[in-house]
């Protein structure tokens, strides 16, 4: 756990996911986005170098809650394109000497939605983001008119963190 001025970034690491830096004392949000990708081989990948620019800007030590991708998916596809981009994302960390820790998809989703219906963990999501923030604007851009998934599971993940370590300590 970072110092008490710290903060915690959660990420979802999904190509449609996203980051979000929370203050490590008070769980307020500090910032966020959604994840950088670029294109690779005809492939979107997550782009580990915007990553490492926006979290060194963020200019405060911080911990990396990254989500560990799911075994299984719709395609296969699904489940290389998750595991290539927990992969980037750990070693960016490592490299870099960034505390880090891995986030169970299940045991974040249990935690902060409790009991959801399948099919409807994007709806209590957005919810559980709503509560705990009411003032944020979950929205990519201006643009945009539907609340990007990623970013907020990425701020509940970093609450997550936040309120499992809170209770380890």
């Amino acid at each position: 756990m970072p110092e008490r001025d710290g903060i915690i970034v959660g990420v979802d690491n999904g190509l449609d996911g996203g980051l979000c830096a929370i203050a490590s004392f008070d769980g307020g949000i500090v910032d966020k986005i959604a994840m950088p990708t670029l294109n690779r081989s005809k492939k979107r990948e997550v782009s580990i170098a915007t990553i490492s620019q926006w979290l060194t800007a963020l200019n405060t030590p911080f911990v990396l809650a990254i989500e560990e991708p799911l075994a299984h998916a719709k395609s296969s596809q699904a489940v290389r394109s998750m595991a290539l981009s927990f992969g980037k994302l750990l070693g960016m960390a490592e490299v870099k000497g960034w505390e880090h820790d891995r986030i169970s998809v299940h045991k974040w989703q249990k935690n902060m939605l409790g009991r959801t219906a399948k099919g409807a963990t994007k709806i209590a999501a957005l919810e559980t983001a709503e509560r705990l923030a009411p003032q944020e604007n979950w929205l990519k851009n201006k643009r945009c008119r539907t609340p990007h998934d990623g970013m907020i599971d990425a701020f509940l993940i970093a609450r997550y963190y936040l309120t499992s370590h809170r209770r380890a300590v």
